[in-house]
C-alpha cells in the first residue's frame, strides 16, 4: 500500500467533494453493498439515485447528480451522511488498485482542507483500505 506521507487534512464542510468543481467533474462511485444500504435507508429504488457503471470495478454504480451535485446534497448538508459511500468518506483521498494486492492512495489538492489539521498516518490509510476490502468481500 502506497499513500501520501506527512499529509494533513481537516474537513472544512464546504461540500466540494459532493459534486463537480471548475477543476473536474466528480464521479461518485458506489459499491453494490452501498447501493443496497442507501436504498434500504432512504426507501428509494436504486435507479432513483444511481446509474449502473461499467469499467470501474469494484464499483458497479455511479451516484446521480442534479446540477452537478450529488442528489443527496441539500445546501452543504448530506442527507445520507451516516450512510454515505466510502468514496465520500475517504475524500480528499482516492484509492487506486495497482495490481492484485497493490493499492495507492492519492490526494486531491483541490480540497481546501488539505494541509490543515492533523497528519493522516499509515494506520488511518490502512483502516480505509480494510473498509474497502471488507465491503468488496461482502459483495462476493
Amino acid at each position: 500500500m502506497r499513500y501520501p506521507k506527512n499529509i494533513r487534512f481537516e474537513c472544512q464542510r464546504c461540500a466540494r467533494c459532493c459534486g463537480d468543481t471548475p477543476e473536474r467533474d466528480r464521479n461518485i462511485l458506489l459499491l453494490e453493498p452501498e447501493v443496497e444500504q442507501i436504498s434500504s435507508v432512504t426507501g428509494l429504488e436504486v435507479t432513483k439515485f444511481s446509474n449502473p457503471s461499467s469499467g470501474t470495478e469494484p464499483y458497479r454504480y455511479a451516484m446521480k447528480k442534479k446540477e452537478g451535485k450529488c442528489v443527496f446534497l441539500k445546501g452543504i448538508d448530506c442527507q445520507i451522511y451516516p450512510h454515505r459511500p466510502l468514496i465520500c468518506r475517504f475524500y480528499p483521498f482516492s484509492l487506486e488498485q495497482l495490481g492484485v494486492e497493490s493499492y495507492e492512495f492519492r490526494v486531491s489538492e483541490e480540497c481546501p482542507g488539505v494541509k490543515l489539521g492533523k497528519v493522516i498516518k499509515e494506520k488511518d490509510f490502512r483502516e480505509m483500505l480494510d473498509k474497502v476490502l471488507n465491503c468488496i468481500q461482502v459483495r462476493r
